[in-house]
């Protein structure tokens, strides 16, 4: 996570953005003067600095907060009314070693990817190891009694993947996801995720991506359509071609040398991949 606002003025100012990068403004126009509805914050830091949910809060939403880190729970209890839980959300229940990343916690994460650690040290953080429960978003959820969600913020480091494989979008259906994503090139699973679900990227605020569903005509332009399927339709060729490949292999693999396996494979996925683009 980059730099956050300042809130010292923003929590006396009820037209003030609490966002990141003014994402509850954003949504604010998407969901007009709504006084009711259903949104989470995973990954909450204190509840307010960099918060798309507390202006909602504010209005009469129902919010859900999860933030693994137990001293920001106590800020986080301070300063808002709504659901807070303390645990690291996942695509299972149990237990993880959360990796806090001391004077930036923003940066604390389950995926101690190398440069992500070194990230943390040109940062000024000093890494903590400690010991978090973890649960499922459909678990969290249903504890909270939401029918239902308008809108979900998931800011994880690196851990987008389990957490949406413990979330079933097609029961929830929020309309919109906001996902945040500081790799270089973009994640690429995260994007094919939301896109096998059909979710279509419509919109970046500094470095975090927003999904919508591609029946939202409201948000998802023609032209954005347009490539979602083409996108998938490539990549329903390549899992076909993968398969026939696999299952050719398979079948006469032990009948073969290697090295004839590995060029029979080869050919199959070079005529699958010149049907894919006709």
């Amino acid at each position: 996570m980059t730099a956050l606002p300042d809130i010292s003025t923003a929590e006396t100012d009820d037209r003030a953005s609490y966002g990141q990068y003014d994402e509850d403004r954003l949504l604010g126009e998407i969901f007009g003067d709504r006084v009711a509805g259903y949104c989470a914050e995973i990954g909450a830091y204190d509840g307010v600095t960099g918060s798309a949910t507390y202006r909602f809060e504010k209005q009469g939403w129902q919010c859900l907060l999860v933030e693994p880190i137990p001293s920001l729970i106590d800020e986080i209890r301070k300063r808002r009314a709504c659901a807070v839980v303390n645990c690291a959300v996942s695509d299972r229940e149990g237990t993880a070693t959360l990796y806090v990343a001391e004077n930036v916690e923003q940066m604390s994460t389950l995926n101690p990817a190398r440069g992500h650690l070194e990230w943390v040290e040109h940062a000024g953080g000093v890494i903590k190891e400690i010991t978090v429960p973890t649960a499922t978003l459909d678990s969290l959820l249903a504890d909270a009694g939401f029918p239902e969600l308008q809108f979900i913020t998931i800011d994880v480091e690196g851990h987008e993947m389990p957490v949406l494989e413990g979330f079933s979008l097609e029961l929830y259906r929020p309309r919109v996801v906001i996902l945040e994503d500081n790799s270089v090139n973009g994640n690429r699973r995260v994007a094919r995720y939301m896109a096998e679900h059909g979710y279509v990227h419509f919109r970046r605020t500094g470095v975090n991506e927003w999904y919508a569903h591609e029946s939202d005509v409201e948000l998802v332009r023609p032209d954005e359509v347009r490539r979602f399927h083409r996108y998938t339709g490539r990549e329903r060729w390549r899992r076909r071609r993968r398969y026939v490949a696999n299952r050719v292999a398979t079948r006469v693999g032990a009948r073969l040398p290697v090295s004839t396996k590995r060029r029979l494979r080869g050919l199959l996925g070079l005529l699958s991949g010149r049907a894919a683009d006709k």
